[in-house]
Order: C-alpha cells, then structure tokens, then sequence
C-alpha cells in the first residue's frame, strides 16, 4: 500500500475525473476496501481517492421519496426518524453490519458499491426497491437497484462515477432483516434475507434474498403466493419458505454450505413473516 497516491478531492466533478483515471479507486469509510488492499486484492491500485467530504450525507424527503446520501454511515441510517418510520428493514439490516465502530465508519454506500452478494443492507435495499443515483462527468443516472449489479464485485458503475445516493419510494413499511453468521456482528452472513411489506390498496411483499447467489435474489414465487393468499397462515407461510429455497442458488464455500443456504433461506423467511403477522 505504500506505493498508492492519495487524493482529497475539493468537490464532485474533481472527483469524477480523478475516478476516471486508470486503477484510481473511490474509498469514504474504508471499512471493506482498506482490508481488501492490505490482503492484496488490487495489486493494480494507483490511487485512492477519498470521497468522504463530498455532500453525500443528507437524508431528505423529496417529493415522493426519501434520499439517502451514499456517504451515510450505517449508523447515520440507524439514527434517521425518516428511515425509522418509514423503512424498518433498512434499518435493521444496518443495525447488523460490524460493531459500533464500523457502524460509524461504513457508508451505505460503500455497502453497496462494493457489490458483494453477502452485503447486509443490499437485500433490505432490494425489498425496498430503491433506485441508485449516480453522478459522472457526462452527468447523473439512476439505475433500480436490481439492475444495478452484474456479478460479485461487479455492478453498472463506470469509471469516473460515483453513487451520490438512493431514492426510496416514501411510502410506510412494515420490515425484517435476518441474517446467519458466525456471530450477529463481525461475521460476512452466511445467508441473510430481507422482507418490507406495504400497502397500495393491496398488500404487497416484496422479500430479497443476499448471499444465495452471485447477486442478491427476489423472490418472487413467495411475493406472488402472499400476495394471493389474503390470510397468512402457517400452511402459507410454509410454501412461501419452500418458494425461497426453490429461489436460492447458493454455492458451497468455507462459511457455509449448498445445502445448508438453501435450507436457511426458507428458515429465514419464516421466521420475518412470524415477526411481522
């Protein structure tokens, strides 16, 4: 790591363009990428460019939606009325990343930009169907966050572009966000699993599934099947957690197990869809 430049840059369009360059990489709370360098995981890394003092870290109602900045720290997020009121299952998801000094630190949208499939707020995001905004140097975009990952470690961000934020419809949620790993906080989650319910004159499910698949999976058979139900009894609640086994593709690994993130993925429904009835 002694060999990398580090660049501050003053504003946004200084930064796109420094981002622009070859191996120069985007670092806010550092939480994830830090450890990733020193493991040597960008032997090609030039330069860090910190992106911490950019305007990034408002949340605020707009119109129809809520904007949460990307340079939010988890624990921003935690301590947001807006969120708490409106999108509980973001906020549990967050509740669950690190200890409180990496809550501090870690952005949203590092979680995010760092695209790992095992990433604790991605599925809440998902369930919630947030869009990503997205600044660069030919202007901003917005991509819905189930468009926005291609593979792990790998989402639709260009060179020379930055996640300014995410839009989420504003409109009230009842949520849960579960997650199995080595302990509740520290570990990458073995499976983790969000559910945000609302009401636009229908009941609507909408439930994401991280770490069962090189990206974090809907499940849309389990939506669908509760959707329909009207009551949700026991007998539904076990055909939506067959439904989200069905659903995940998970590998074997050294945290886990095929056969077990497939089980755990319709425990994990389950036990959401108890929590919120």
């Amino acid at each position: 790591m002694s060999s990398i430049s580090f660049f501050r840059p003053a504003n946004i369009s200084e930064a796109c363009e420094l981002l622009a360059k070859p191996n120069h990489l985007a670092v806010a709370g550092g939480t994830d990428l830090i450890v990733k360098l020193r493991n040597g995981l960008f032997p090609n890394a030039a330069a860090l460019v910190d992106i911490s003092a950019l305007p990034f870290k408002a949340i605020r109602k707009e119109s129809d939606r809520l904007i949460i900045g990307s340079g939010c720290t988890m624990s921003n997020v935690i301590a947001s009325p807006e969120v708490k009121e409106y999108f509980p299952a973001l906020v549990k998801a967050a509740s669950t990343v690190g200890a409180t000094q990496i809550r501090n630190a870690a952005t949203l949208g590092g979680n995010v930009a760092n695209a790992s499939p095992a990433g604790d707020t991605i599925p809440a995001l998902f369930s919630l169907e947030a869009e990503v905004l997205i600044v660069g140097q030919t202007g901003k975009r917005k991509v819905a966050i189930d468009e926005f990952f291609t593979g792990p470690g790998r989402s639709v961000l260009k060179a020379g572009e930055l996640i300014e934020g995410f839009a989420l419809p504003l409109r009230k949620t009842a949520g849960e966000f579960f997650k199995l790993g080595e302990r509740r906080a520290h570990a990458i989650s073995k499976i983790n699993l969000a559910l945000s319910v609302f009401n636009d004159g229908q009941k609507r499910y909408r439930i994401a599934i991280g770490s069962a698949a090189p990206t974090v999976l809907r499940c849309k058979g389990a939506e669908e099947l509760l959707e329909k139900a009207g009551e949700i009894n026991e007998a539904i609640i076990e055909k939506a957690a067959e439904f989200a086994c069905e659903t995940a593709k998970p590998i074997s690994d050294v945290r886990s197990s095929k056969s077990y993130r497939k089980q755990m993925a319709g425990v994990l429904l389950k036990r959401a869809l108890k929590a919120i009835i």
